[in-house]
């Protein structure tokens, strides 16, 4: 670790030499020198850098430090012009290090420290340097020198992260140059605030990560599932997603692929996972922990890879060749080894299969041979060509003793070969493989799958006795093995089947077909689904959070044990309705990313939806010229509203707070605004006074103007409309913009500030109120869209001028992309966050809505397979006729079968129109270009979500906590090391030897500061039960966020433990000793209590940890309700039952036996001692 130190300009200085640094100056050199000038005092060592060359050569030293995992001391200050001599007094205005090379403890006690700030991984310069620059204007003004200690935590996860040190140095440099700018004005007369920024609380240094991907259809490529059968891993675009069918939840992991995946491999213990794209760039993936290992390109389409039994050895197809590679390890640096390249097939290899023993693999292509190889060269082994097929082959399989192998073909004849010992086989050579023994093969069986000429096989999988077939019709058939009798035939509509994957020992079936987008799980022996999801077919359109608050009688029926699980997460705004271009309303359980329920209802787009204030209740509008209400506790549509002259199309919905009225804005017509009755469904009001389409709504969430409406319409106006003003028609207020208005949102906290986002790129925010702007935001800078194939120039729009020396721009808008505007905006619930997004472009910016400043963008996705994703495009992909190849259809060169893929490029070809780029009729270019339509947060700020026409992309904020979000992982552990504290002292040797010795509250206090989960759970777990109030007594404010995320992770049924007491236990010992403490690092203030933990880009949400705890404590209390439940009538029938034993009283199994005992003789009291004891222990369980 290292400490910067940031000192306040004062008149006492001590330097022990003076270094002047320039380029010639090598930063090992500089760094002896120091060394050697500063190890002897402990003065500090000042070095004058000449220009950019001796600010790099520092910055190298700083290098070197790094790896050499020494400490420094130094801080960064601007140079003054009075102390400006020798050979930099000519130049340009340098820099100043005070470097000293002691440790960080004997400086630290040389100087009056007068608090710490830390820099983390997420921190940005600006951020830090706003933190700093506070401090130093709270630092008292004395003689003395005092400075303002910056821990750099380099250190981390066994990695040398010195970019955070230059991102801290940077930052003292900026805090010094406010500094000296601030010295000038106040000398000119000019303002000091204005020169000196104070950094913002709460916002400035928000990080929020991917955690899921929603409502996105399957788009074709191989399923997995992992060894125990619990998770299925599909591709979702250039992302994996999985699905965990025991606890009914799907998480979409971090990692992205160049472009969208095609193949999956995971190992037999489930360690490595490979993601193949269409390209043949893969990822090694640790499963696990869901980290990238090492990339990989194999430089050709990929059919099909798989990992041998033993995890050793990896096969992957490379068109007609067969690559063998050795499995990355730690001891070859997760490098892939290539071992052997097989060349025999005539066509392109379409899978493999390996042997039991991993000594064997086979091979199968479109030329119909199937082709055994051995790993190593064996004796007497002789590579095997089965030529029995007469169409090309789509799988191929060893049976569990390896004297079968089956292979399925393309018109569905199944292929049994047998390999057959010699019967002059000698003793000696029983312990050979199978197939270096002396034998033959022959073909043993040849069946049919008895389908139509025209039916044939896309895709087929074997798993012992079972083989599934899935055909280009979508029939689904399961065959039993080596008999090929089938054993149930199943319909999944008229498009093939991209994918067939038998899990879980044979029971379960996973499908998938990109034609339908469609995946699902299908349990044979019972014949129900497991799992059936569907995304929106061609988008997500919009996108809305349920309300957090919910009432007293609601949030009664929430916690009660006949609540549906989608229904309590409705306490911690955690339900995600989805509207799309297919018409359909999905509801999703934002905790586990499960779809539950679909409402149908609309016949056009659906343009918006929202919830009600209550969240009873989701509101949807479509160009169907339909608004309707859908009830959650029935899930059925109660209320349609239209408008009266039925001539308009819907674009925007909202609901008043109270959850009575409900206002739509029309696309066309007469451009009103129709407000309706919820209770009724009467039309209330018909609003006109907008000349153009309007775009967006929305009412005031002011408890002062409960009624009060804001209109965003392309004439360029807000209208602000009072409801309950008693003016039949509403008298509106017009507020004019710059441009087209095209999205409107209210700030929660109720201030009467609205923020508009216009055509021009601006984002104005206004006082509805005094109908004046507070500020506003240019936001064409930071949308950079990206730049579509058909596009003749870059998205820079850097046409007509010339580069050399820089771009000479005439004008400030040169190479700026004019066309580019914010579509969607979004306010966070603290008010300080606000959430804008483009239509065109893959990011979505966060703004700091009290400096009216970028806080930092989020990219939506990388994917090279969409268009406009990338703001330059390669021109190895331009054609000669200067059309890229992206352009052009060549789908059907690269598919599997031909023959299908011709079929579904003519029936799209058939649906499309010409110039539709959205919904059911848009062509095949159309539909593999990216558009974000909206954004929206949810109730706790801690999530949000953007709606794509690719899905929708969640992220949650990183509470620092060690977790990759609030899904966290799927397979194995879903914690990262993350530590909150890491001395010397800190350390997992400590910890456990603190309770080895009985000393719990000490190996609890280390635990939580190391922050490592399973260490955290084993100390958890040994603390006595008397001992829990006088541990958590113990535990500092700074430990309390990580106490309460690791609390709510032994909640969960999938990571904790069932021990529901003791967790219990825990939270009220928490509650009843910190709850002031809470309460105030919830407030943000910095108090005694809870000390210097409230940095602002430091201080982790209490309230969102709180309340994800409470949700997942009424979770757990309502699963243990029902159970309790159904023992209260099993106890009501047992106490009902009649008591044969005349005695009233009850006595113990002690007392009896005695009793027993006295009497004689002992063999013939046996049954009656046996027949007493049970009247007594019915007599207990009665009462």
């Amino acid at each position: 670790m290292q400490w910067l130190w940031l000192s306040r300009p004062s008149r006492v200085r001590a330097f022990s030499s003076t270094l002047w640094v320039d380029g010639a100056t090598k930063g090992a050199a500089l760094l002896e020198d120091v060394r050697a000038r500063t190890c002897e005092d402990m003065q500090p060592a000042l070095l004058q850098t000449v220009g950019q060359a001796g600010l790099a050569t520092c910055l190298e030293m700083l290098a070197q430090l790094r790896y050499q995992r020494s400490t420094a001391v130094f801080s960064l200050e601007q140079a003054d012009k009075s102390e400006a001599s020798g050979p930099a007094a000519e130049g340009a205005r340098g820099k100043q290090f005070r470097f000293s090379l002691p440790s960080a403890v004997q400086w630290r006690s040389s100087a009056a420290v007068s608090s710490t700030l830390q820099v983390t991984e997420q921190s940005s310069v600006q951020g830090v340097a706003k933190a700093l620059a506070a401090r130093v204007a709270e630092l008292p003004h004395r003689a003395g020198p005092q400075a303002i200690a910056v821990h750099v935590d380099v250190r981390v996860a066994r990695t040398v992260r010195w970019h955070r040190l230059l991102k801290a140095a940077y930052a003292i440099a900026r805090v010094h140059e406010w500094q000296a700018e601030a010295q000038q004005k106040v000398t000119t007369g000019s303002n000091f605030d204005t020169a000196f920024p104070v950094p913002v609380h709460g916002a400035s240094m928000s990080s929020y990560r991917f955690t899921n991907l929603l409502g996105a259809t399957y788009r074709g490529g191989s399923l997995e599932f992992t060894p125990d059968g619990n998770v299925l891993l599909s591709p979702v675009g250039n992302r994996i997603c999985g699905v965990d069918l025991v606890q009914g939840r799907t998480v979409t992991l971090e990692p992205e692929n160049r472009e969208d995946v095609a193949v999956l491999a995971l190992t037999q213990d489930a360690r490595l996972l490979l993601s193949i794209d269409v390209s043949g760039h893969a990822l090694l993936i640790n499963f696990v922990r869901c980290s990238i290992l090492t990339r990989i390109n194999f430089k050709g389409r990929v059919h099909s890879a798989k990992w041998s039994p033993d995890g050793k050895w990896l096969v992957v197809s490379h068109g007609r060749k067969t690559m063998l590679w050795r499995s990355p390890t730690v001891e070859l640096g997760w490098q892939f080894v290539k071992d052997k390249v097989l060349a025999s097939h005539h066509d392109d290899v379409v899978d493999y299969a390996w042997a039991s023993n991993s000594q064997f693999f086979a091979s199968c292509s479109k030329d119909g041979s199937v082709r055994v190889w051995s790993v190593r060269y064996m004796e007497n082994f002789k590579p095997v060509a089965l030529l029995e097929h007469r169409s090309p082959v789509r799988g191929v399989f060893f049976s569990d003793d390896l004297q079968y192998v089956y292979s399925m073909s393309r018109n569905g004849e199944l292929v049994s070969a047998k390999y057959t010992l010699d019967e002059d086989v000698s003793p000696e050579d029983r312990g050979k493989p199978l197939y270096c023994l002396p034998g033959t093969w022959a073909i043993e069986a040849k069946a049919s799958c008895q389908q139509p000429q025209y039916n044939k096989v896309t895709r087929c999988d074997f798993d012992g006795s079972l083989m599934a077939v899935g055909f280009s019709l979508g029939v689904l058939m399961l065959f039993e093995m080596p008999s090929l009798q089938a054993l149930q035939t199943l319909s999944l509509g008229q498009e093939p089947l991209d994918a067939v994957r038998l899990g879980a020992k044979g029971d379960w079936l996973a499908v998938g077909s990109a034609g339908v987008g469609q995946l699902l799980v299908w349990e044979w022996r019972s014949e129900t689904y497991v799992l059936k999801q569907q995304g929106h077919h061609w988008g997500v359109k919009c996108v809305a959070f349920s309300p957090g608050a919910v009432s007293m009688k609601r949030g009664k029926a929430l916690a009660s044990s006949e609540a549906r699980p989608e229904e309590r997460s409705t306490i911690g705004g955690r339900l995600l309705a989805t509207g799309g271009y297919d018409g359909k309303v999905k509801l999703f359980n934002a905790q586990s990313g499960l779809c539950f329920v679909t409402f149908a209802e609309h016949t056009a787009p659906v343009n918006a939806v929202c919830f009600t204030p209550q969240g009873n209740a989701v509101v949807s509008a479509s160009r169907d010229g339909s608004v309707r209400a859908f009830d959650l506790l029935r899930y059925r549509n109660f209320r349609t509203f239209a408008s009266p002259d039925g001539l308009c199309q819907f674009s925007s919905v909202a609901v008043d707070s109270g959850g009575e009225i409900v206002a739509a804005s029309s696309l066309g017509g007469k451009y009103a605004v129709y407000v309706w009755s919820l209770q009724t469904g009467n039309v209330l009001e018909v609003l006109t006074g907008h000349t153009s389409h309007v775009q967006s709504l929305h009412f005031s969430p002011s408890a002062q103007h409960p009624g009060q409406l804001v209109s965003a319409s392309w004439d360029g106006t807000l209208n602000v409309w009072d409801l309950y003003a008693g003016t039949k028609g509403g008298a509106a207020e017009a507020l004019q913009c710059s441009s087209s208005v095209l999205s409107v949102c209210f700030d929660p906290r109720g201030n009467d500030l609205c923020a508009a986002s216009c055509l021009s790129g601006q984002i104005l925010f206004w006082n509805v109120v005094s109908a004046q702007t507070v500020g506003s935001i240019d936001g064409l800078r930071d949308i950079q869209s990206g730049r579509q194939w058909h596009d003749m120039f870059a998205a820079t729009n850097t046409r007509g001028i010339k580069p050399g020396a820089g771009l000479k721009k005439r004008k400030p808008t040169d190479g700026l992309n004019l066309n580019q505007h914010f579509n969607s905006v979004a306010y966070a619930k603290s008010g300080e966050l606000l959430l804008a997004s483009s239509q065109n472009s893959p990011y979505v910016t966060l703004y700091d809505t009290t400096a009216y400043t970028l806080m930092s963008r989020v990219t939506v996705t990388t994917n090279k397979s969409l268009s406009g994703v990338q703001p330059f495009l390669n021109s190895k992909f331009m054609t000669e006729a200067g059309v890229a190849v992206q352009q052009l259809d060549v789908s059907d060169s690269d598919a599997d079968d031909t023959e299908v893929a011709r079929q579904q490029e003519v029936r799209r070809k058939m649906n499309a129109l010409p110039g539709v780029s959205v919904g059911e009729a848009k062509d095949a270019y159309t539909d593999k270009e990216l558009h974000v339509w909206g954004v929206a947060f949810s109730a706790d700020s801690q999530q949000f979500a953007v709606a794509t026409t690719h899905g929708v992309f969640v992220y949650s904020q990183d509470a620092g906590m060690g977790t990759a979000g609030i899904s966290g992982g799927i397979y194995g552990s879903e914690s990262r090391f993350v530590p909150q504290m890491l001395t010397k002292a800190v350390s997992a040797p400590a910890v456990l030897k603190a309770l080895d010795s009985g000393d719990c509250t000490r190996a609890m206090i280390l635990a939580l500061a190391l922050n490592d989960y399973g260490l955290l759970r084993t100390v958890y777990q040994k603390v006595p039960v008397q001992s829990i109030e006088l541990v958590v007594a113990s535990i500092g404010s700074p430990l309390i966020p990580a106490l309460l995320w690791f609390l709510s992770l032994e909640l969960k049924p999938q990571t904790g433990t069932p021990h529901y007491q003791f967790h219990v236990l825990w939270i009220s010992a928490l509650i009843d000793l910190h709850f002031q403490t809470l309460l105030e690092m919830s407030s943000g203030r910095a108090t005694p209590r809870t000390g210097s933990t409230l940095d602002a880009g430091n201080r982790a949400d209490v309230a969102a940890l709180c309340l994800q705890l409470l949700v997942e404590l009424s979770q757990r209390h309502a699963a243990m309700s029902k159970i309790f439940d159904g023992n209260t009538y099993l106890l009501r029938f047992l106490g009902s039952m009649p008591d044969e034993t005349p005695e009233a009283s009850l006595e113990t199994e002690a007392e009896v036996k005695a009793e027993v005992k006295k009497k004689k003789p002992k063999k013939a009291n046996a049954p009656h001692q046996e027949t007493v004891l049970k009247k007594k222990k019915k007599r207990r369980l009665n009462t």
